[in-house]
């Protein structure tokens, strides 16, 4: 199932290619005033920026928050870029993560701050509606490029008709099993949904009625709400939303079914606690945890915090469908780069930092995968075996658009207590958390259809 929908894909990447390269060339040609015969893309990007030129030198700032892995690889790559693009400085910015936000809210109000930055997905919306963000020039940045070069996540960065942003690196969610719990109860780890909840009954460790080992973790508030939403519902057969962004679908039958499948571990098959050993991260790290659902950044976490730890990670398991959650950092062009030398030199630094030779430098250096689907088969970046399924998830991994991503999360948060603590019904808690986010998306539509 797997291969078919990366082949497919594939396929239709070389196909939207080659339509697309012509309509792109003329339309950067058009922009610079070149024919279409002199007209080309950047090598290796697939994008139309290589024959901008600054008409004199310029500097443009570029915020992200401080992450030092981050820091010190675009501090690297900055004199590459400048040597390459003579005329344009990168000032590169940083900002504690918890400072963030703040920082740039108090850019947005001053209508100063950044030309490029970058910026957590689930942000896009909110700063677009605000105004504070450039769509990506279509004739520069074809969409089909976009679409057929880029893992389907990159619909997050779009917003009615245009896109807003183009990640480097991306995240992803897979199993985590550890092998010595599955080894002792003569388990291999689970492909499928049946698989998961015998494999987690299998594991799971008491001592009357406290648990020393749980078969899989329930971390609602890490990824568990994610996992639901993004992947299970999908891999049931539904979508969480309507195409177009505008109408959550919460409470179909799919996504019913996929709700209570995932609050059975913790009702019905008796294999997990909540709190347990803090969190489902922490649980696994001490090898209290058999089976846990997490990010791709987890595999350092646990190089570093427990190297001894004897685990595997497998895609998530799959039910009719296969589906994974994704999030990512992109790097988006703002209102202070609208136009003339500024907005050429916005566009060509966030095209470097896209380019397939960043990724594969971005991967081994800060733990993050790579946006663009040609790398999914890249053996350098495969022989990680830890990293190598989170990647081969990759081309089924979805972002979710968000107007308010803290409401977004405690709302699913919300419908699991309501359901496990409270004993609510699980439609009616769907119910319930799906009427007040469909209200923030109501109000986000109607402000920019305005």
């Amino acid at each position: 199932m797997r291969d078919d929908v990366f082949r497919k894909q594939l396929d239709r990447r070389t196909a939207l290619k080659a339509g697309a390269a012509g309509a792109a060339a003329i339309g950067a040609s058009r922009h610079l005033g070149a024919s279409a015969q002199d007209a080309s893309p950047a090598a290796g990007s697939g994008f139309n920026v290589a024959d901008l030129q600054v008409s004199g030198d310029v500097e443009i700032e570029y915020w992200q928050y401080e992450y030092a892995s981050k820091t010190e690889l675009v501090n690297t790559l900055i004199p590459e870029f400048e040597a390459a693009n003579p005329g344009i400085t990168i000032k590169h910015v940083n900002f504690p993560y918890d400072d963030f936000r703040q920082q740039v809210a108090a850019a947005v109000q001053a209508g100063e701050g950044p030309d490029v930055l970058n910026v957590y997905f689930g942000w896009i919306p909110a700063y677009v509606q605000q105004q504070f963000l450039q769509p990506l020039n279509a004739e520069w940045f074809p969409h089909e490029v976009i679409e057929s070069d880029f893992f389907p996540m990159i619909a997050a960065g779009k917003v009615k008709e245009d896109y807003y942003a183009l990640p480097t690196a991306v995240r992803t969610l897979a199993l985590f099993c550890n092998m010595d719990h599955l080894g002792a109860a003569g388990k291999e780890p689970p492909t499928t949904w049946d698989e998961l909840v015998d494999v987690a009954m299998a594991t799971t460790q008491k001592d009357g009625d406290n648990f020393e080992v749980v078969g899989f973790t329930w971390d609602i508030g890490g990824q568990g709400h994610n996992w639901w939403r993004e992947a299970l519902i999908r891999q049931n057969g539904g979508l969480p939303t309507t195409e177009d962004n505008r109408t959550l679908q919460w409470t179909t039958a799919e996504a019913i079914e996929a709700f209570n499948y995932h609050v059975a571990f913790l009702t019905e098959h008796g294999v997990t606690q909540n709190g347990f050993e803090t969190d489902g991260p922490t649980a696994f790290q001490n090898g209290k945890a058999a089976l846990h659902v997490d990010g791709s950044y987890r595999v350092g976490t646990y190089t570093a915090n427990a190297p001894d730890l004897n685990y595997k990670v497998v895609p998530l398991p799959a039910n009719k469908d296969q589906a994974s959650f994704a999030s990512f950092w992109a790097n988006t062009i703002t209102r202070n780069a609208a136009d003339g030398d500024k907005a050429i030199a916005a566009a060509k630094w966030i095209d470097f930092l896209a380019s397939e030779d960043v990724m594969k430098r971005w991967t081994p250096a800060v733990g993050e995968l790579p946006a663009r689907s040609a790398l999914a088969e890249d053996p350098d970046l495969l022989a990680n075996e830890k990293v190598a399924p989170f990647i081969e998830s990759l081309p089924f991994s979805y972002a979710t658009f968000m107007v308010n991503e803290a409401d977004l999360r405690q709302a699913v948060i919300d419908a699991y207590d309501n359901v496990t603590l409270a004993g609510l019904d699980p439609e009616a808690a769907l119910q319930e958390a799906q009427d007040k986010i469909q209200a923030q998306l109501d109000e986000y539509w109607a402000s920019l259809d305005a």
